[in-house]
């Protein structure tokens, strides 16, 4: 009890390439399992629990889940290369490709049962990612537009229920990635993943 009650308060340092691949799963994971999650309870209120008992809605969560899941696991690997960013252009591209090895390798410890792999996200992501990262360092609540609109697009509610609602779904992602970033800045150690990284 004393130890979890250390570690809530003093979460430990992320150090190692392990470290930092165990935060990204736990990160994207929260943020797309509180986003999608929360957005369903709100919008089914108390028939919530019975719906995830009919087949129809308890696909369409779990594909919606899912596929959040590889959405956001991107935008924790975009926000983690903006911060940790070295200066020097070749030290630049050397961990930003370290860094995009995470994504399959990350992805692939779980195919869910709709897909048969995740060839088209990891495709999907690397065509984003070799844009993020030459560019400026976006602030962490515009790299999750995509996530929203993702996940506003595959909820399983009727489209005139929620018709009005990517903003809300946005805002809910903006306040857990941000919660993220704080986590990052708090919990990483930039010099030992910085090195981790590149070798």
């Amino acid at each position: 009890m004393l130890h979890r009650i250390k570690e809530f308060f003093f979460p430990p340092a992320v150090s190692t390439r392990a470290e930092l691949q165990a935060f990204m799963t736990g990160e994207a994971a929260y943020l797309a399992q509180k986003t999608v999650i929360g957005y369903c309870r709100v919008k089914t209120m108390l028939d919530y629990e019975k719906l995830l008992t009919e087949a129809p809605f308890h696909d369409g969560h779990e594909i919606c889940r899912w596929e959040a899941y590889a959405s956001t696991l991107g935008d924790i690997i975009i926000m983690t290369e903006s911060w940790l960013r070295p200066e020097t252009p070749d030290a630049r591209r050397r961990l930003a490709d370290s860094l995009a090895g995470l994504y399959p390798l990350i992805l692939n410890e779980s195919v869910p049962v709709h897909r048969q792999n995740w060839a088209d996200a990891i495709a999907a992501f690397n065509a984003r990612y070799a844009q993020t990262h030459l560019e400026a360092a976006l602030p962490p609540e515009l790299i999750v537009t995509g996530s929203a609109a993702l996940i506003h697009e595959l909820v399983p509610i009727a489209d005139r229920l929620k018709r009005n609602d990517r903003e809300v779904i946005l805002g809910d992602l903006r306040l857990h990635i941000l919660a993220a970033h704080a986590s990052m800045l708090k919990r990483f150690d930039r010099d030992a993943l910085v090195t981790a990284l590149m070798h």
